[in-house]
């Protein structure tokens, strides 16, 4: 007999810092309620809000979830399907793609994944298929972070050993530096930033609410972030704080650095920045005093000159020696490494030809696959290109291509699934086990099976692994099944046996204390320090050392247009949920006050925001003091296809590289505002 009522707990694997503990409520086996795990150390009992509302709403919603395999019926675009067997779509996927390898060889076949979950199995182990064809990746960092982890595994050797959390009890001093916690990790801003003792200092041009809460907040224009961090490290070494016991041990080229300093002052700042001088001079007072913790968010590097803005920035724990122990460090990102477990172990790149070409920028990818001899199929996983990559006009137009046999794996109809020729349902996170590693937190949590998959869907590991045996592959890698596999990783870890010993827990920390990265004093450079300079820098197209540089302003007429997450998406996830649809309201632009004035617009008005590579029309113009002159604030991740504009904020990205490893310049855009009345014509 059913229980009447069964608590499963389980494990939130969306791109978010938190990585909240969850349990899921069952009553004669049905799942009725997803909520916050109350013994997790994050959530506390609670989810954030647009979980709560997706896991109960669009998750569990079957007319919502892609049920069945299904191959296209119509045009491109139209999203009209007929539904098939999984066999039937496995082999006329195992066809097309035999063809193509055979034909034109394995490269042709293009993948694009991202973070639609950050689970290990589910987000990684399709890599093993597509390495073994020697299939063509879209670097998915470089529509994210890319910019940053090139700069930080140049300079300290690795850009994933961020600091613990749990030693900010030591801290005097928090900097948060292009991090919106409140909207990106909605229980570190809740629970986390007022537990801790830190004074904490915010850099971002936006006033979100964790800069409103903060004990100061330092407001550059976008693009001024370097001249920013050189006129702090200007005070710091006026004011007696730098480190130099640190440096001379340490580092390697700081002098290139502190010959600048002299002619960044606060009040040079100030003019470049537009942060007032005195703010600055508090800023790195509070910093300098410390012990001091640095936290860099992602849509840092998300400008031109993300690279350089993210060498000047890491320099302030440099400096001043706020590095190897309690209480200080810089965090980026946290990874699997940190804890045990490597990701070759997941991927399995020995499986891929010797000498199959590398991965392809996001920012190519709608010329590549224009490109019909370099691009023959394409496979979209675990993202939503269509809404979320650049030239969103062209790539649609890219996509139309009937030439290219399009497949997409999804748990919802989306705009990309519109385009495929075959669509393959994939398994929510609430229906397979799997293993998730917070990127802020040194957990491991386990996701639990608490129901089984809706219709016919299966997780993506079991997708691939019936792809691989229709393709007549034979590689025991391509086979390896979830259970001895998720055991292995958890026993890596060290801090359990096994998967289901992790699974009665729930979440534990990989140390019983707070972790200090580079407590030995030792950077995994080829140097052993940090190598501020390096010829490696050179080579990508960089100066030898950081520079006090800034963006131009935008010409006259233009606003810089920042696109940070949306409080209410997870990138472009939830999106297709009603409710929160509903919260969302009509598609905005934010101005501040005086940007109105000055154009004669008015609050609510309807307006456009067009460049050279597209135009949003129809927004609702929104007044806030938070946003400064000169920026135009849209928020990322809405759908394209729930829209009156069929489009996003992304039809005015072109593709813009940072000037590191070729990820993305979005937060670089800049476009007209104009009232509605006078888009004709432009």
């Amino acid at each position: 007999m059913t229980a009447e009522k069964e608590v499963i707990r389980t494990t939130c694997p969306r791109d978010c810092y938190d990585a909240c503990g969850i349990v899921v409520v069952k009553r004669r086996g049905e799942v009725t309620r997803v909520l916050g795990d109350p013994d997790h150390h994050m959530t506390r009992g609670a989810l954030c809000g647009k979980c709560a509302l997706a896991y109960n709403g669009a998750w569990r919603d079957q007319s919502k979830r892609l049920l069945t395999p299904m191959r296209r019926d119509g045009r491109k675009g139209d999203g009209t399907f007929v539904a098939v067997s999984w066999a039937e779509a496995m082999n006329m996927m195992a066809a097309r793609l035999n063809q193509i390898r055979d034909e034109s060889g394995g490269h042709t076949v293009l993948h694009t994944h991202y973070t639609g979950t950050v689970s290990l199995l589910a987000g990684w182990y399709p890599m093993r298929l597509f390495n073994r064809i020697g299939a063509t990746e879209i670097d998915p960092d470089t529509v994210c972070n890319k910019a940053g982890h090139a700069a930080l595994e140049i300079m300290f050797g690795d850009s994933l050993q961020g600091f613990d959390p749990r030693g900010a009890d030591q801290a005097g001093c928090l900097l948060i530096w292009g991090a919106n916690p409140s909207a990106s990790a909605p229980h570190v801003h809740k629970h986390w930033l007022r537990d801790i003792p830190a004074a904490c200092v915010v850099v971002d041009p936006i006033r979100h609410e964790t800069a409103a809460q903060a004990t100061l907040h330092l407001q550059p224009y976008p693009g001024t972030d370097a001249a920013l961090a050189f006129a702090m490290l200007h005070v710091l070494r006026r004011e007696g704080m730098l480190d130099h016991a640190f440096l001379s041990a340490h580092t390697i080229g700081w002098e290139a650095v502190e010959r600048q300093l002299d002619d960044c002052p606060p009040e040079w700042a100030e003019g470049v920045t537009g942060v007032p001088a005195g703010d600055i001079v508090k800023a790195a007072q509070m910093y300098g005093k410390g012990p001091s913790m640095l936290w860099l968010g992602q849509g840092l590097q998300r400008q031109p000159k993300g690279g350089n803005v993210f060498r000047a920035c890491s320099l302030l724990p440099v400096a001043t020696g706020m590095m190897g122990r309690p209480g200080t460090g810089l965090l980026y990102m946290t990874g699997p490494a940190c804890r045990g477990i490597n990701m070759d172990r997941l991927t399995a790149p020995h499986l891929r030809p010797s000498g199959a070409p590398g991965s392809v920028s996001h920012m190519d990818l709608a010329a590549r696959l224009e490109d019909r001899k370099a691009s023959r199929a394409l496979v979209t996983w675990n993202n939503n290109i269509a809404a979320s990559s650049p030239e969103q006009n062209r790539l649609r137009s890219a996509l139309e291509r009937e030439d290219l046999f399009h497949v997409a794996i999804d748990l919802f109809a989306t705009d990309t699934t519109a385009y495929a020729d075959l669509v393959l349902p994939a398994a929510s996170f609430l229906e397979f086990d799997d293993l998730v590693l917070s990127y802020f937190n040194y957990s491991v949590s386990a996701q639990v099976r608490a129901s089984d998959p809706m219709g016919n869907a299966l997780p993506n590991q079991e997708i691939f692994r019936r792809l691989a045996a229709a393709m007549g592959l034979k590689d025991p890698e391509l086979f390896e099944l979830d259970g001895p596999l998720l055991d292995e990783l958890v026993s890596a870890t060290g801090i359990s046996p096994d998967f289901r010993t992790l699974a009665t827990a729930g979440t534990l920390h990989w140390a019983n204390g707070p972790v200090v990265p580079f407590a030995d004093g030792h950077f995994p450079t080829a140097s052993g320090k940090v190598e501020i300079v390096s010829a490696r820098f050179i080579e990508a197209g960089l100066p030898l050392a950081p520079v006090p540089d800034a963006d131009p302003r935008p010409t006259e007429g233009r606003l810089r247009v920042l696109s940070p997450a949306s409080p209410w998406l997870m990138n472009s996830s939830y999106g297709n949920d009603d409710r929160i649809r509903a919260l969302q309201g009509d598609a905005t632009v934010s101005i501040h006050p005086d940007e109105a004035a000055r154009r004669g617009l008015c609050e609510g008005q309807l307006v456009t925001l067009v460049n050279q590579v597209g135009r949003l029309p129809g927004l609702k113009l929104a007044l806030t003091n938070a946003v400064p002159v000169g920026v135009a604030l849209v928020p990322k991740g809405r759908w394209p296809a729930g829209e009156l504009s069929r489009s996003n904020v992304n039809v005015l990205f072109g593709g813009a590289k940072t000037d590191l490893a070729e990820s993305t310049a979005v937060h670089g855009v800049e476009a007209e505002l104009l009232p509605m009345s006078q888009l004709e014509g432009v």
